[in-house]
């Protein structure tokens, strides 16, 4: 149990096939014994894709900005802001800095920086059969289930400021990335600064308005004055600015899909949902070049996001939503925005592993969870409890439904659900009548 515990992915001398170093990362961790065909085979049929249908064309081709493209060329494992991680065939990343930053449009194995932005507009789901939970963080000890229950997984990219040439390029100005001007996010930014100096002038003498906010790290501002220089200063000159507005429509919009399509999968499934609304990009990604957190600045709006949308719309196949809280700053934050009830729902923060479930809440729910996961890595990502992502990957059969090469009907534009996000950022499934989810 301590190797298993302790499991890291097997790193080859040379190239394998992709499909090889999978099946040898499961047998290696256990998981190809855990599930019999049977249930494999009901757990994979489940399979289900929602996306921003404004995000992605020709869905059933490899073209740039495609479905199939966004599912399929990703590392196996990324870490670290592209620091650290394998590719599909086994071999490390190289440790030149600027690498992925240099993808072209059409990489024949890789997405560029600019269709991982719009890869993350998605939502791989399965109804996914749980055998254990925790193991991360530490002090969220590991435990088997004696009776393996069926959890509805939705993997939900979050945006990652790790780098300069992802999210940051897109929700942060400076004296370097002084303009923003990506044609996909136009409408995120509607009626908003895309200058810098544009920026620093509507801020005028304040440090935040309802657009926009100067990030500090604790007195100081965070500052950038050359491409790979980031540092703390006390002057506005070379501060950085959070397009905060901005980045709150991208939360509306991602945690409006997925709410719609939680309230359609416990439709389907005839229960009403129980989700576990995990932070989704809080954790690593919420660190400005591997370093500077910024966690705080942001929770508060993914909360909103949900609160905003809970208020606004119905969702009569939700019952609860639980944000498993494990900080004492989550926590706070939860506590001064949820603070007063939504109708028809009851919404909660709770100090519980997202996998754990009671008895009584399975029987009487459709249990689910939101999986916090990366648009640049299979579903899963690092083979060891390093992080949630990773833990619910080694708990579950996650890894085997909703990784393309573990199940191909993720291909399969049957399984496809198009979702339409209006200015207003009420959710549309599109075409669902002729499909079904097969929970």
């Amino acid at each position: 149990m301590f190797l298993k515990t302790l499991f890291r992915p097997t790193i080859p001398a040379k190239p394998m096939p992709p499909k090889k170093w999978l099946d040898t990362q499961f047998k290696a961790s256990g998981l190809d014994k855990r599930f019999p065909q049977p249930l494999r085979d009901k757990t994979q049929k489940s399979a289900k894709i929602f996306y921003n249908q404004h995000y992605f064309t020709h869905n059933d081709t490899d073209a740039p900005f495609s479905l199939r493209r966004a599912l399929t060329k990703i590392p196996a494992i990324n870490v670290s802001g592209d620091r650290n991680g394998v590719f599909q065939n086994g071999i490390s990343f190289p440790q030149a800095p600027d690498f992925f930053a240099r993808i072209p449009l059409t990489h024949p194995e890789l997405l560029s920086p600019t269709e991982r932005l719009s890869a993350g507009k998605k939502i791989v789901f399965s109804n996914s059969s749980v055998f254990a939970s925790g193991g991360y963080p530490a002090m969220n000890g590991r435990k088997m289930k004696k009776n393996p229950y069926d959890v509805g997984i939705f993997s939900l990219a979050g945006a990652t400021f790790e780098n300069p040439y992802l999210h940051y390029s897109l929700f942060m100005l400076d004296p370097i990335n002084s303009k923003i001007d990506n044609p996909m996010f136009a409408h995120l930014f509607k009626n908003l600064p895309t200058d810098f100096k544009e920026a620093q002038t509507s801020l005028g003498p304040h440090d935040s308005n309802e657009f926009l906010t100067r990030i500090r790290t604790g007195f100081p501002f965070l500052a950038r004055s050359a491409p790979n220089k980031f540092h703390s200063s006390f002057t506005k000159k070379n501060a950085v600015l959070f397009i905060s507005a901005a980045y709150f429509r991208h939360q509306l919009e991602d945690i409006s899909m997925l709410l719609t399509a939680v309230n359609e999968a416990a439709k389907e499934a005839g229960k009403p949902a129980l989700l576990k609304a995990t932070a989704v990009g809080m954790g690593f990604f919420a660190k400005v070049n591997g370093q500077y957190d910024i966690q705080h600045l942001l929770y508060p709006y993914y909360l909103r996001a949900f609160q905003q949308l809970l208020q606004e719309n119905s969702y009569p196949w939700i019952a609860k939503i639980e944000f498993p809280t494990f900080s004492e700053q989550f926590q706070e934050q939860f506590a001064s925005i949820m603070d007063k009830p939504i109708e028809h729902i009851e919404v909660y923060q709770q100090y519980r592993d997202v996998l754990e479930f009671t008895e009584e809440e399975i029987e009487h729910y459709f249990a689910c969870a939101v999986n916090p996961s990366d648009a640049f890595a299979y579903i899963g990502n690092e083979w060891g409890f390093g992080s949630v992502e990773a833990m619910i990957g080694l708990n579950s059969s996650l890894r085997i439904d909703q990784i393309p090469l573990a199940n191909p009907l993720l291909l399969d534009s049957d399984h496809h659900i198009p979702v339409k996000i209006s200015s207003t950022f009420d959710a549309e499934l599109v075409d669902l009548k002729s499909k079904s989810l097969q929970l």
